[in-house]
């Protein structure tokens, strides 16, 4: 038997290559993955959180922060029930950009999901930076659990930046925009279930002052919004 044609083997190699890059560029395209077009992200754990830093504490950010608190002021409410309030806020922006989904109202349902992914990304960013280290800290057996959460995140991040990029042009594909967020409501429903029952009781649990710091902390991320968050709809940076 001769030994295979090296040119042919160099061929079959390069078609192979194509037809993975292609491959990755449409499961891209869907936010399932980052290919080439997009820049690499770190680990699943991490991806997230290092991406909301860039956009929101960068001085070189596209949009600055604004503070809309006092400092100084920190919730009354106990940590549980102040996170699953930020949840039925964020529930609530999702009711209304599916009214203007299903309508086919393209300036509604712009200004509505880019106001969900900029309330899911404070909301995340205290997660991340706040809650999910003092549960860690607390509960070790949780780690399963908080790594789910943080996949999910990217996973809401990811789609709505790119519905919310999609909805900014001329003729939006509107039945691949109304799939697209049928599956962030689905996932974040079961998502926000998951802390609600298993992670934010944990927080409640902590020592007092563990708790008054950690109470401090996610408020002031969850109050710290995009000035553009009060200025109308304009699309989240890219990556």
């Amino acid at each position: 038997m001769s030994p295979p044609d090296p040119l042919l083997a160099l061929a079959l190699a390069v078609v192979a290559l194509a037809l993975l890059d292609r491959l990755g560029l449409w499961m891209e395209a869907r936010g399932w993955i980052y290919w080439r077009r997009r820049r690499a992200q770190g680990s699943t754990l991490g991806s997230t959180f290092l991406e909301l830093q860039k956009i929101f504490e960068s001085g070189k950010a596209e949009h600055v922060l604004a503070a809309k608190h006092d400092t100084a002021k920190e919730s009354p409410d106990p940590i549980a029930g102040h996170l699953a309030k930020d949840h039925a806020e964020i529930d609530a922006l999702c009711r209304e950009a599916r009214a203007a989904l299903d309508r086919g109202l393209q300036a509604e349902a712009h200004r509505a999901l880019d106001r969900i992914w900029m309330r899911l990304a404070v909301h995340i960013r205290a997660e991340h930076k706040a809650l999910f280290p003092a549960v860690a800290g607390a509960r070790p057996d949780l780690a399963g659990t908080l790594q789910t959460l943080r996949e999910d995140h990217d996973f809401f991040m990811a789609t709505l930046a790119t519905l919310v990029n999609a909805l900014k042009g001329t003729g939006p594909d509107w039945t691949a925009a109304r799939s697209g967020f049928e599956a962030v409501q689905r996932r974040l429903a079961a998502h926000n279930a998951l802390e609600e029952e298993r992670v934010y009781p944990v927080a409640d649990g902590l020592t007092e002052a563990q708790r008054r710091q950690l109470a401090g902390d996610i408020s002031r991320e969850l109050a710290t919004l995009p000035t553009r968050y009060d200025e109308g709809p304009l699309s989240p940076p890219e990556p």
